[in-house]
């Protein structure tokens, strides 16, 4: 008898396992918004990653032939206030200059994630955060977060959003 109930156990926990199973795969949620760009991303390559990490110590060095190593000579850089800079030596000068006067200090990444979506595109986000000396001496702590998209180990697209918290 007790073999019986046993049994009887053992086949009604593996029943409950395999409905639980099925719970777990149910059906995809039905967003309320549907992306334009691409919906299933997964996990992208690490390898990016450290070109973004590379590329921020470059600007902070303010090494902007370095910098530009990894930027591809047609890369767009969209930036917050919706200004569009195209091309490489654009990008580059874009950069010295708005880079050189300042002292990026206590710089911290938050969050990096790559990613590649349905349609290929490797991007890495940062989100990261400095306090930001400028030449008159003062400091603004800033937080931001940079979208770069790579191809063939180059940035080809960089999206960035900058906010000054307040202290």
């Amino acid at each position: 008898m007790k073999k019986v109930a046993l049994s009887i156990l053992a086949a009604a926990a593996l029943f409950a396992c395999s409905e639980a199973k099925k719970e777990e795969t149910a059906s995809p949620i039905e967003h309320i918004y549907k992306p334009t760009y691409t919906d299933n991303f997964k996990i992208g390559d690490q390898k990016n990653v450290l070109l973004a990490e590379k590329f921020h110590q470059d600007l902070f060095a303010k090494d902007y032939k370095k910098a530009g190593e990894i930027i591809a000579d047609t890369a767009e850089f969209h930036n917050e206030d919706g200004t569009l800079i195209k091309g490489k030596a654009a990008i580059l000068d874009f950069m010295e200059k708005g880079f050189s006067q300042v002292k990026f200090k206590n710089y911290e990444i938050v969050a990096i994630i790559p990613t590649v979506g349905e349609n290929g595109h490797q991007w890495v986000n940062v989100w990261d955060k400095a306090d930001v000396e400028t030449p008159d001496g003062k400091t603004q702590k800033l937080v931001w977060v940079d979208s770069f998209r790579f191809e063939n180990g180059k940035v080809v697209r960089f999206d960035g959003f900058v906010k000054a918290l307040k202290e």
